[in-house]
């Protein structure tokens, strides 16, 4: 469980160059894409929460809810980062599937050396990560 959990923390970290948002320095496509997986992982913190994240990750993402439960198991990633695998590997330009993304990320590379192997720009998969897979607020 230790090993689970270090492993998952790794995962989620961002590379140590990305620099923080400043009121003079705009905010980067990687950070966005970073508060967008934050808050779909807090709401899935609960059962209801979960249940809701599940339901409309599978509708956006086009994978059932079960699939989408066994890759949270199988991977050991939480909903938000399964989002940006999908993210990713959607936006490639090189074909590659949203396995392929996860064996990168768990290889050590970082989300901008993944974007740049794959042809991805950042700023679009964090726009597409707001406005369809995003916790929906209410209005």
């Amino acid at each position: 469980m230790r090993l689970r959990l270090l492993v998952m923390a790794a995962l989620i970290v961002l590379p140590a160059t990305a620099p923080a948002a400043t009121k003079t320095t705009p905010e980067s496509a990687l950070h966005r894409i970073q508060r967008t997986v934050a808050a779909i992982n807090a709401e899935a913190k609960t059962p209801e929460g979960e249940k809701r994240v599940v339901s409309r990750l599978g509708l956006q993402l086009n994978v059932s809810p079960d699939v989408l439960q066994d890759q949270h198991a199988n991977w050991g990633l939480p909903y938000g980062e399964i989002a940006m695998v999908y993210g990713f590997a959607r936006a490639s330009r090189t074909g590659k599937t949203p396995e392929d993304v996860v064996e990168m990320r768990k290889g050590g590379k970082d989300w901008l050396v993944i974007a740049k192997e794959l042809g991805v720009k950042v700023d679009t998969v964090a726009n597409r990560m707001k406005r369809n897979v995003g916790p929906k607020t209410k209005r």
